[in-house]
C-alpha cells in the first residue's frame, strides 16, 4: 500500500508533497485586552488555531523518484510556483487569499496562509535551484455557519451570531447579549466594523464571550 502523502488543496488546485514532513505543529491561543485591574488582563476572545509545517522538502537531483514529484520532470521553481498558486495567490472570485485544506491521512486542517518561507539549498552550474525547503504556517478558518452551529445561543458564556435588524444598534445588541452595553467597542473591533453607529440590516455579527 502506497504511503499517504500530505496534500494541500484550494479552488480546484492541488499540491502533493514529494516526501512527508517529519512533524507538524498546532498552536492554540487566547487573546486578552489590556487592563489596569489588579486581578489581571481581561479575556477578549479565543485566537484562531495555527498550523505549521516546518519543512516541505523538494529535490530534483534524482534522490527522489520522478513519480513522487508534484510536477513530473518539473523544476524547483515550477514546483514552488505551483505551491504558491494553491496557498498564496490572490483569489479574484472572493477578493481575498484562498481558503486552504491541508490533508494528511485522517488529519485535515482548514485555514488561510500566514507565511511561506522558501530556502534554496543546492544549485546547478547556471544557478538554477535543485533543492528547496519550505516552511508553511496557516491560521484556522471557519465560516459563520460553522461558528453558529457550535454556538449555544442560550448562554452568554458562549459565542452568539446575531443578524442585524432595522433599528438595531451595537450598544443595544451588547446589552441584549451581555447585559452591558459598554462592550460595543470590543464587539465592533472583533467584527471589523469601521462604524458602529450605522449597522446594515441583514449583517451577521459575532458576539464572543467577554468576561469582566
Amino acid at each position: 500500500m502506497a504511503q499517504e502523502k500530505l496534500k494541500i488543496k484550494a479552488n480546484g488546485k492541488e499540491f502533493t508533497a514529494m516526501v512527508n514532513p517529519e512533524k507538524y505543529n498546532v498552536k492554540d491561543s487566547i487573546e486578552y485586552s489590556d487592563t489596569n485591574e489588579q486581578r489581571g488582563p481581561k479575556f477578549n476572545q479565543y485566537g484562531g488555531s495555527k498550523f505549521k509545517v516546518p519543512k516541505i522538502f523538494l529535490d530534483t537531483t534524482g534522490v527522489i523518484p520522478v513519480a513522487q514529484w508534484p510536477i513530473p520532470n518539473g523544476t524547483i521553481d515550477a514546483m514552488v510556483k505551483l505551491l504558491k498558486s494553491v496557498v498564496y495567490d490572490y483569489d479574484g472570485s472572493s477578493h481575498e487569499p484562498p481558503i486552504v485544506d491541508v490533508i494528511w491521512g485522517s488529519n485535515q486542517f482548514k485555514g488561510r496562509l500566514l507565511t511561506i518561507d522558501v530556502t534554496y539549498t543546492l544549485f546547478d552550474s547556471e544557478g538554477g535551484p535543485l533543492r528547496a525547503e519550505i516552511e508553511l504556517e496557516f491560521i484556522s478558518y471557519q465560516t459563520m455557519t460553522e461558528i453558529e452551529a457550535e454556538a449555544n445561543k442560550s448562554s452568554p458564556d458562549l459565542t452568539h451570531i446575531i443578524e442585524v435588524k432595522a433599528g438595531d444598534t451595537l450598544p443595544n445588541l451588547c446589552n441584549k447579549v451581555y447585559k452591558d452595553s459598554s462592550y460595543y467597542m470590543q464587539v465592533a473591533r472583533i467584527n471589523g466594523l469601521s462604524s458602529f453607529c450605522r449597522l446594515k440590516p441583514g449583517t451577521r455579527l459575532m458576539f464572543p464571550p467577554l468576561v469582566d
